[in-house]
């Protein structure tokens, strides 16, 4: 390796190819080029004259130094040159990559595996041995740790994912130090670790193995890359607080949380903003407790991992739970029975006491019927055959006398213990059944029961009884009634008969019942143990439970820390479902220590060796095809068409570089100075989407419309380019066939520029597709206009409006379709009511809708979707099929309305 200051040369003998320079400069003079040959007819009369003519000796002086400038190219390149600023050093040691590939890695997983290629290839081309190791364990077997060659390490990086739970560094020290001792490591080694920048308690034993093989460097992402963490939300009296934490915290920084349904449906967003400083901050979502109920995930938008996604079980429902009361017992609460049940069931559930009228006219799910209040209404018959489930406890009354809404047949005598039947000793609850609800729940020694009311043997079936005495005497039954359930606890609902009411197993048996009111069963697996549904991948997908899933315990179930036999999910137990979450409650996100043992920091984006072998090789391959151009234009060997363009383009690349900048003139015949991008959407077919200030929206927008770019390329004949940005205030918008708008709430009226613009544009024959992108929010607004979009439209000429009739022409452009989805559907997607009146022939200049088109046809990185969408991929080809017959729309207008069409259309619907 040979260096002149921070440029170096791989192939430091190459350069002696440069020697030859003079050489070559002689051997170019020396050969004159070739004579041109011309047909003279008339030859005869010049055989007497002088023969004055001359042949040049050599070739022209510029032509011989482009030659040379060639040959110095090509031996420069050939010698590898390397420009090294002057923070990076140059490596000769073995390179030793180690790689986060934990969940909290997946936000930037893209750009360290590109910087892990980066080393990989930088290694290879110094002629370096390379070992790479990942810290997140698999749930398999680990390959062997060794210094080898790139490949070997390239095909390791390829099979590498993020996973879904933390890394283990202390697993990997341990690794990295037996194949130390195993000499699979020898040497002194070039270190890089790619971390995901948060930190762990065994992130120093890492580093300290690290730092005895050799100078380690860590690389962590920047802060607007850097992990995020969703913390189980707290309830609040008119919704709900969210808290979100990150690990970089060098810069402010805002995202969106969105709260989602069971159908994907997003139910409310709101903002969340870090400070610079700040490790973890919290938003606010006001919601009527009947969508809150509705809420079954939050999710983080712009970023992908395991923690930007809070799965909420059976925990976070609370259902609506009715208290019967017919007398006041507010005078003495200790002595009333409903004080124990709104104790155990107040953080779980929305409680509400009254009369039976009262209580069924506030539609309750559950009802509970203490002894005090015990009813036979054919009401409470009725609220549970719809679905209802009705909780009772006994007491004197139901032990002197029973009714018909028991789950069992109570005894005739005898149903209170007490005088002669009293017990020596109070009894205690046995274990609970595994086919009942209870199943899994720990025991509670304190828990002593003193009377109960006792069922017939025969009507205690075991499928009726799920809890029992130790005596074996049923504690809890419960049937099904039509599609709803009666449960009976044969004690009191206050420590009268028994000590349950005191104990904390009374408000996880009640909690476990509310399952009851979400249309769950009874069923309960055999082990107790609570069973992965589905699983959260590293992106934050719920798929299927991985094959190294095991069953979690219940008992452990609360401490359970996610790994690769207990991965992030929804796990169900029965009836009860619950979730395993990244973030729990004694969770920390901090950055990692800058004091690591030998630890040298360095960003993502940090500075890089460049190599110009590449670079050079393709400018001498440049200038050589020219120079080839130039000595058969010399010989008089190009045709003059030839000749003629080929001296064309010479002089453009001369003088476009010295021309003005282009101008065009608007409307009003005003100059309009035309930026690069301008030129070029001009020149090619490119859709624009108009920029709102908000940098999430116009990414979204921009891969939106590069999705749906690509899709029209692959599925017709058309060929757009990327799409491009455009300022409505600034921008020409006449070169674009299509304008995706998005409509933020916010969005103010049209300043005169821009409004100006816009109805030219349209009034020319332009397309604008208004997306509110709001329709999962859209019932919020109770029937209200959005107001940006009506700030927008009072702006421009748009004539009245009318939704997409199923004739229209939109329908059939590319494909036959009925219905418009995006990301979300349901919501009316609006055209111009009569567009034969335009003067656009008969088509409409502006398509509104609310469903997020962007990010149904929005694409990742990986040629995936960007994001899931509430009616999975069959609604994402539709809303991609309906982005194509947008754009078909665009450019042909009404062609598909033509009647010369109608037969095909007839053929392909069968008809």
């Amino acid at each position: 390796m040979f260096a002149l200051g921070p440029l170096s040369f791989g192939a430091p003998l190459a350069l002696a190819g440069l020697l030859t320079l003079p050489v070559l400069w002689l051997l170019l003079r020396a050969t004159p080029p070739a004579p041109k040959r011309a047909v003279f007819p008339p030859l005869r009369l010049l055989l007497g004259a002088p023969d004055d003519a001359e042949t040049p000796q050599h070739a022209p002086w510029w032509l011989i130094l482009l030659r040379l400038l060639i040959a110095a190219l090509i031996i420069i390149a050939l010698a590898r040159p390397v420009w090294t600023p002057p923070s990076v050093e140059e490596e000769t040691r073995p390179a030793l990559i180690v790689m986060d590939n934990g969940w909290a890695a997946a936000a930037a997983w893209p750009d360290m595996r590109q910087e892990a290629e980066r080393l990989i290839d930088t290694a290879e081309r110094d002629g370096r041995a390379v070992a790479l190791v990942t810290t997140a364990p698999t749930g398999q077997a680990a390959p062997a740790l060794r210094l080898g060659n790139p490949d070997e390490a390239r095909r390791l990086l390829e099979s590498a994912e993020p996973q879904a739970w933390p890394a283990d560094r202390g697993a990997t020290a341990d690794r990295i130090a037996d194949a130390r001792s195993n000499d699979a490591l020898g040497g002194e080694l070039a270190i890089t670790w790619l971390s995901d920048g948060v930190d762990s308690r065994d992130a120093v034993a890492l580093s300290r193995i690290l730092d005895g093989l050799g100078a380690l460097t860590v690389i962590e992402p920047d802060g607007g890359r850097a992990p995020l963490g969703l913390a189980a939300p707290e309830a609040a009296a008119d919704g709900l607080t969210i808290s979100v934490r990150r690990a970089g915290r060098d810069f402010p920084r805002t995202v969106a949380v969105t709260a989602l349904g069971n159908d994907g449906r997003a139910i409310a967003r709101s903002d969340v903003t870090f400070a610079a400083g700040e490790g973890v901050a919290t938003t606010d979502i006001s919601l009527p407790l009947d969508l809150r109920n509705r809420i079954a995930s939050l999710r983080l938008d712009g970023t992908a991992s395991a923690a930007s996604v809070r799965l909420l079980g059976d925990q976070w429902q609370r259902p609506r739970v009715g208290l019967i009361t017919l007398e006041s017992d507010e005078g003495q609460p200790l002595l009333s029975d409903l004080h124990y049940v709104r104790a155990a069931l107040g953080p779980h559930a929305q409680l509400s006491n009254g009369d039976l009228d009262a209580l069924l006219a506030e539609d309750v799910s559950i009802l509970v019927m203490t002894d005090n209040a015990r009813s036979d209404d054919q009401r409470i018959v009725d609220f549970i055959n719809d679905g209802g489930v009705l909780i009772r406890f006994a007491g004197p009354r139901l032990a002197a006398h029973g009714d018909d809404l028991l789950p069992v047949v109570l005894r005739e005598g005898g149903r209170l213990f007490g005088g002669s039947l009293n017990w020596d000793e109070p009894q205690r609850i046995a274990a609970f059944p595994d086919t009942s609800p209870f199943a899994g729940l720990p025991g509670d020694s304190t828990a002593t029961i003193d009377r109960q009311v006792l069922a017939q043997p025969g009507s205690a079936t075991p499928d009726r009884v799920w809890a029992r005495l130790e005596d074996g005497t049923p504690l809890v039954t419960a049937e099904r009634r039509a599609r709803g359930w009666i449960v009976l606890f044969h004690v009191t609902a206050s420590p009268d008969w028994s000590d349950l009411p005191l104990s904390g197993l009374f408000p996880r048996m009640l909690q476990r019942l509310t399952g009851l009111a979400q249309g769950g069963t009874a069923t309960i697996p055999g082990n107790g143990a609570w069973v992965l549904d589905r699983a959260l991948d590293a992106g934050g997908q719920l798929v299927a439970a991985p094959v190294t899933a095991r069953p979690v315990p219940s008992a452990t179930f609360d401490t359970t820390v996610v790994s690769p036999v207990a991965p992030p999910g929804l796990y169900r137990l029965g009836s009860a479902a619950s979730a395993l979450n990244i973030i729990g409650p004694d969770t920390r996100m901090d950055p990692l220590p800058r004091d690591l043992p030998g630890a040298s920091f360095a960003g993502l984006d940090g500075p890089r060796a460049r190599h110009f072998d590449a670079p050079l090789l393709a400018a001498a391959l440049i200038m050589l095809i020219l120079d080839v151009v130039i000595a058969l234009g010399l010989a008089g060997r190009l045709p003059m068409r030839f000749g003629t363009a080929s001296a064309a383009i010479l002089l453009a690349l001369v003088v476009l570089p010295m021309a003005p900048p282009a101008h065009a003139q608007d409307s009003s015949g005003r100059p309009v100075e035309l930026s690069d991008e301008m030129m070029q959407a001009a020149l090619t077919l490119r859709f624009g989407y108009v920029t709102t200030g908000d940098a999430t929206i116009d990414n979204r927008s921009r891969a939106g419309l590069t999705g749906l770019s690509q899709e029209i390329f692959r599925r017709s004949a058309m060929e757009p380019e990327p799409p491009l940005a455009v300022n409505v205030n600034s921008d020409e918008l006449i070169f674009f066939p299509m304008l995706y708008w998005p409509v933020t709430r916010d969005a103010g009226p049209l300043g005169e520029e821009a409004s100006r613009r816009v109805s030219a544009y349209l009034a020319a024959g332009g397309l604008i597709v208004f997306d509110t992108q709001d329709a999962d929010i859209a019932m919020l607004r109770a029937g209200a206009p959005h107001p940006g979009l009506v700030n927008v439209l009072d702006s421009i000429d748009v004539p009245a409006l009318s939704q997409i009739p199923s004739d229209h022409v939109l329908t059939r452009t590319f494909y036959l379709l009925q219905e418009f989805p995006g990301r979300y559907t349901g919501s009316p997607v609006w055209v111009e009511a009569n567009p034969d009146g335009a003067s656009r022939d008969g088509t409409s200049g502006v398509i509104i809708g609310s469903h997020d088109w962007a990010t149904a046809w929005a694409r990742g990185e990986s040629g995936g979707a960007a994001a899931p969408i509430e009616g999975g991929e069959r609604q994402r080809e539709m809303a991609i099929r309906f982005g194509v017959n947008i754009a078909m729309y665009a450019l042909t207008g009404n062609y598909k309305a033509d009647q010369v069409h109608v037969p095909d259309i007839l053929e392909r619907l069968g008809q």
